[in-house]
């Protein structure tokens, strides 16, 4: 046992210690009086002895101890013991007072080290359980709590861990500074407080998330505390008499009892809130498909870079048509995933979750390069068609990206007409002024831009004059609905002739029957894109529909 763990062991039992102490050091002095007395008196070294009594009492008792101690023994060994037993000569004052202060001296030193040691201690021990900046109990003192609770055998009433997060921190410090953070974490914990009142007792576990620890309510009560603590987190926070707003999130777990480690409760609240962020919602209770889908996200992201290296990606090729004419206006590459394990993974699944991380930025890349391959391979077939790719809104805002499209357009030797890249109004909307630039010096290199999912996202109209766009997107959600839809009808043909008014073609994507296309050329749409036309093919099998397409002249009877 190191000394840490001796002491950490004597606060623990100190109270129980320093009972039985009290008689053993009355025992203790009165023995080592004995012993001074029965060896011939003060004049033999035995009088030394005292300072055991002395030493164990200021590292028991501390200052108060020692000094009480040193006092008693050099009275005990003053006035009351002659120098020389066998002459009954007796000590001048002076002497035994000199003594008694020393006793005294060495028992406060004592006892002062004792105690400095007992406090820095629990100074550790409180930086351990509590977040030195706020002074707010830790994740560690969250998790002792949830401990605790196994040990409460009343299972009647629910217990609710909830985790509170502040989102856009990042914003607030490049605003205000990083003072900030702290400032609202402490307004949201006191508010938090007030509304539990001693209903439970808030933590911050988290550098910008809070812990609450809800024990011993019903449902109904619970649901009361989350509503009114969702409700608190949407007014607006003080910093500098300014009044700002923050964006809060809730996740949560209710459970009866604590069966299981405590860490598994705070993990699930925290999976809970992920997927409050995910689906942009004030409060989410977690659910076991949350954890699956947390695990499945991350198993498909783990296993996407060996998908890259070991070719199990793949691009496929959907046409795109000219309405007027029904000739061919290109393609659209679209990636598609044979797992050895799980099958085809579809796209919809892996690349959002990809999006979420700067494996977009590889997977956009493979994307290119798959285009530039295959436009290639099919100028040598005499095929010469322009491939839409799709872009993230992580790749336009990734330093260097319009210098990769334009080397590898170098490399292979390819036209910027022939690629086409296809970018969601968000992206556009997270930097407009990067967005631009990004997009002229692209468009530059006659490289065709287009802004997918028109009407579904942000609304660029305000700058759509400034970019260098050429095509407007319809977004699928609305072709689907033609033409029994008016609203969409009404949409989709605003798009077109604004559009139109600005030199602009529009796309109609989703189109999967005669009556949505006979519409849409109707409203002027340019180019049709479906399973009407076609599904997604690989490049095989699209060149073997390109040539029946042709051959049969399919375009002309549309």
């Amino acid at each position: 046992m190191n000394t840490i763990q001796l002491f950490e062991w004597l606060s623990v039992y100190i109270r129980a210690i320093r009972i039985a102490m009290i008689p053993l050091l009355a025992i203790l002095i009165a023995g080592i009086y004995i012993l001074v007395y029965a060896t011939g008196g003060i004049k033999f070294v035995y009088s030394h002895s005292m300072y055991l009594a002395i030493l164990l009492s200021g590292f028991v008792f501390g200052v108060r101890g020692g000094l009480i101690v040193g006092l008693l023994g050099g009275i005990t060994l003053g006035p009351f013991m002659p120098i020389d037993v066998s002459t009954g000569e007796q000590q001048n004052a002076i002497n035994w007072l000199y003594r008694t202060g020393f006793f005294i001296l060495i028992g406060t030193a004592c006892g002062g080290a004792s105690d400095s040691v007992r406090s820095y201690l629990r100074h550790l021990k409180w930086i351990a359980r509590h977040d030195p900046v706020t002074r707010l109990p830790n994740r560690h003192a969250l998790l002792k709590a949830l401990s605790d609770i196994q040990k409460i055998k009343n299972a009647s009433h629910l217990h609710a861990l909830v985790v509170v997060s502040l989102q856009n921190t990042m914003e607030l410090k490049s605003a205000f500074g990083f003072d900030i953070t702290e400032a609202v974490i402490l307004q949201s914990a006191d508010r938090c407080q007030s509304i539990l009142q001693d209903t439970a007792r808030v933590y911050r576990i988290d550098p910008e998330q809070l812990g609450i620890l809800i024990e011993s309510r019903d449902a109904q009560a619970i649901d009361t505390l989350l509503a009114a603590l969702i409700k608190s987190a949407q007014q607006p926070y003080q910093f500098n008499a300014i009044p700002i707003h923050v964006d809060s999130r809730l996740g949560y777990v209710t459970f009866s009892k604590v069966i299981q480690a405590p860490e598994l409760y705070l993990q699930r609240a925290e999976s809970a809130l992920i997927s409050a962020n995910e689906k942009v919602q004030d409060c989410v209770a977690y659910s076991p498909e949350i954890s699956n889908f947390a695990k499945e996200n991350l198993s498909i992201l783990g296993n996407l870079m060996s998908a890259l290296k070991e070719g199990q990606l793949s691009m496929h090729y959907q046409p795109k048509i000219s309405i007027k004419t029904g000739e061919i206006h290109g393609v659209e590459a679209l990636m598609r995933w044979n797992h050895p394990e799980r099958g085809n993974i579809p796209p919809g699944i892996f690349i959002p979750r990809a999006e979420q991380s700067t494996l977009i930025n590889l997977i956009t890349e493979f994307a290119l390069e798959q285009a530039m391959e295959q436009i290639v391979k099919w100028r040598e077939n005499d095929i010469h068609l322009a491939i839409a790719v799709n872009i993230s809104p992580r790749n336009l805002l990734q330093p260097g990206f319009s210098d990769l499209v334009l080397q590898l357009l170098q490399r292979y030797d390819v036209s910027g007409q022939f690629l086409e890249l296809e970018v969601t109004e968000g992206a556009l909307m997270t930097d407009i002024a990067r967005s631009i630039s990004e997009l002229s010096r692209l468009a530059n290199a006659k490289i065709t831009i287009s802004i997918d999912d028109f009407g579904t996202g942000y609304s660029s109209l305000q700058y759509l004059h400034q970019l260098p766009i050429s095509l407007i997107k319809i977004d699928q959600s609305f072709v689907r609905r033609l033409p029994d839809d008016k609203g969409a009808i009404h949409i989709v043909e605003a798009a077109v002739t604004l559009a139109h008014k600005m030199g602009m073609k529009t796309i109609a994507e989703g189109v999967e029957n005669q009556r949505a296309y006979t519409l849409l050329a109707d409203l002027g749409c340019d180019i049709a894109q479906g399973f009407m036309i076609s599904r997604p093919l690989p490049a095989a099998e699209f060149e073997k529909w390109l040539a029946q397409y042709k051959e049969n002249a399919v375009y002309a009877q549309m």
